[in-house]
């Protein structure tokens, strides 16, 4: 026990001590024989039950989150609260004044539902489903999907586990939403459904009207110090510049893109690269700009854009054949490879890039063309001038890629929509955003078990068909450009859950530690016969609301004037048996009603609170 540093057993055991006062007093072998005859004499067999908790066994570490707003103790506090829904209770007085009615019965001072759909002579109570006051809806749906013993799951589950307890009206429509619109399940479970967004070709008119960067490594350095590759190309003709350099800077770029491209074939209108360090500083900007080429950026975690990817894949592939076991030798290839790429034809264009004379007018010949093609001496030379038939030849040439473009894009575009689907968002719909997390064994966090989406967000822009600029919901911060493929739509509580007027309009949240700071307000919980009075609304009223949507039930009033509503929220009576709902604004002194505004939640972690995520953040009042 003396040990600066246990470690194994003795650790465990240190830890295991702690919880109690004792004093160590050393006592000999020959004095200790009870406990030595103990640990060599083990029970062969036991008789009587054994408890394993002991009378007065203290559970700690209880996350006081878990449990509901509105403590559920006895069947006595669940009657009182049937009775005092205007649905329920109305079927529980007719029932006890003698009216008929089958599908609905009364056991044990409660309402049950008969399933017919259910019958089992062995277990004839399975067919009775309990009668689900609106007031505890919230409460049973929370508990049934959000508590741990539920598993955040799906529909399907979540349905059929309320199925076989619980009825109300539209119980499938309500959970539905209810799962629908969970923050947690949005944010956590990945999407089952196809990948968003239909092939959106870019279409070139001309060669090197669009033109393509990328960087590939690093690779294993080379004799010359050559870590990674620069790659150029051009939409139209697909002629491709590779170049071999020592790192990737945004100098680097700038220098190749001066002496590659515009050295060579002049500056492109249009150039594209990912969002990479080197393409996204200053230098490169101001470079580019200089040029009068207008510089584009392709969408986060979408590289399909940038024609680039797919001239790495064949490099990549080219170089691998020919290093063998060398791997610090592949720069020694890369001309070669080059000129392979640039006079193979293309199944885009139907031709090689520089055949037929796509570019220069001519075909490039190997050596071995020199002695298998015939000579062309002595062959009379064309009448036509031949700047006049280079000319015809190129425009040919062009019109033909062209075409051939067209027709590749049209059948690309074909298969590529088969596994995609079409949607589209409006300015400030919500939406989450794709994560892609790294693991970090330092921080020991893992991406597997990171969120697999991150929002909500806010459409601020739509820039195309399938590229949205979004904003962050609380700041109003830009978030950046994002492509469909890593967004969906985010359904909030609010809009998904239908607004009822009455019981319906009330959510059950679950307390936080601050609201068991006394035993006053424990007992207050539990209390069968306390008022209550944590009922708020989803979402503040608003004036210009149809007020038949506020009726509730026949024979219920509204007590309000219509001026008065704006900024309001709903809050019922405290006497459960009224049928009156008012309208209180929302900057009205609430003492009268014994109702405080609840405290900001406490926050106890590093970590930010979001009230997206967090399902017990919410408005809401309740009793002092």
């Amino acid at each position: 026990m003396n040990r600066p540093n246990p470690s194994g057993r003795l650790a465990r055991w240190s830890l295991r001590l702690q919880d109690f006062d004792f004093n160590i007093v050393h006592r000999p072998g020959v004095q200790n024989k009870v406990p030595d005859a103990l640990s060599r004499n083990p029970l062969p067999h036991c008789e009587g039950p054994i408890d394993i908790l002991p009378p007065h066994a203290v559970i700690a570490g209880m996350d006081l989150r878990s449990l509901s707003s509105v403590l559920i103790t006895d069947r006595a506090q669940l009657t009182q609260l049937q009775r005092g829904d205007p649905v329920v209770g109305g079927l529980l007085r007719n029932l006890e004044e003698g009216g008929t009615d089958e599908e609905h019965v009364i056991h044990d001072g409660l309402l049950y539902f008969k399933d017919p759909k259910i019958t089992c002579s062995l277990h004839p109570m399975k067919q009775l489903k309990l009668y689900v006051p609106t007031v505890i809806r919230p409460t049973v749906l929370r508990y049934y999907h959000d508590h741990p013993t539920a598993g955040h799951l799906g529909v399907t589950k979540t349905l059929a586990r309320l199925k076989q307890r619980f009825f109300w009206p539209k119980m499938v429509t309500d959970v539905k939403r209810y799962v629908i619109s969970c923050p947690v399940c949005q944010l956590t479970k990945p999407s089952q459904r196809k990948p968003a967004g239909l092939m959106v070709p870019i279409k070139p008119m001309r060669p090197w009207e669009y033109t393509g960067v990328d960087f590939v490594g690093p690779l294993p350095r080379t004799q010359s110090g050559n870590e990674h590759l620069i790659v150029f190309i051009d939409y139209f003709s697909k002629w491709v510049e590779v170049s071999a350099v020592r790192s990737a800077t945004a100098q680097v770029a700038a220098s190749k893109f001066l002496s590659e491209i515009f050295a060579r074939h002049g500056a492109p209108t249009y150039l594209i690269s990912d969002r990479g360090t080197p393409f996204v500083s200053n230098l490169f900007e101001h470079v580019v700009a200089a040029l009068g080429t207008e510089h584009r950026l392709t969408t986060a975690y979408h590289p399909q854009t940038n024609a680039t990817e797919r001239v790495n894949r064949t490099l990549k592939t080219a170089i691998r054949a020919y290093v063998e076991d060398k791997h610090t030798s592949w720069d020694k290839y890369l001309t070669q490879i080059c000129f392979a790429l640039r006079t193979a034809c293309h199944e885009s264009t139907g031709q090689s890039p520089v055949d037929p004379m796509l570019l220069y007018g001519r075909e490039l010949d190997t050596p071995l063309d020199l002695i298998t093609q015939p000579n062309s001496a002595g062959v009379d030379e064309p009448e036509v001038p031949y700047h006049e038939n280079l000319r015809a030849s190129l425009k040919d040439a062009h019109d033909h890629a062209r075409a051939a473009l067209s027709a590749s894009h049209t059948k690309k575009k074909r298969y590529y929509d088969k596994k995609r689907r079409t949607i589209s968002y409006a300015v400030d719909d919500l939406v989450r955003v794709k994560t892609h997390p790294k693991s970090d064994a330092g921080a020991n966090f893992t991406a597997k078990l990171a969120p697999v989406y991150d929002g909500p967000f806010r459409v601020s822009k739509k820039l195309s068909s399938v590229n949205y600029r979004l904003s962050n919901v609380d700041t109003g911060e830009d978030a950046g450009v994002f492509h469909v493929v890593n967004l969906l739509p985010f359904h909030s509580r609010e809009t998904a859950m239908p607004k009822i007027s009455s019981y319906g309009d009330v959510e059950m949240s679950l307390p936080l530690d601050e609201d068991f700071d006394s035993q006053t307000d424990r007992e207050e919980s539990v209390n069968v016969n306390q008022e209550v009075g944590t009922v708020y609304s989803n979402k503040p009223l608003d004036r210009h609301s149809d007020e038949s949507s506020l009726e509730h039930c026949a024979g219920h009033s509204l007590d309000f004037a219509p001026d008065s509503v704006d900024g309001g929220t709903v809050s019922d009576s405290h006497d459960l048996t009224s049928d009156a709902v008012t309208v209180e604004p929302a900057n009205q002194d609430l003492s009268h009603y014994g109702l405080r505004q609840r405290r900001v939640p406490r926050i106890t972690s590093d970590w930010s609170v979001n009230k997206w995520i967090n399902p017990y953040h919410t408005q809401r009042f309740d009793l002092y």
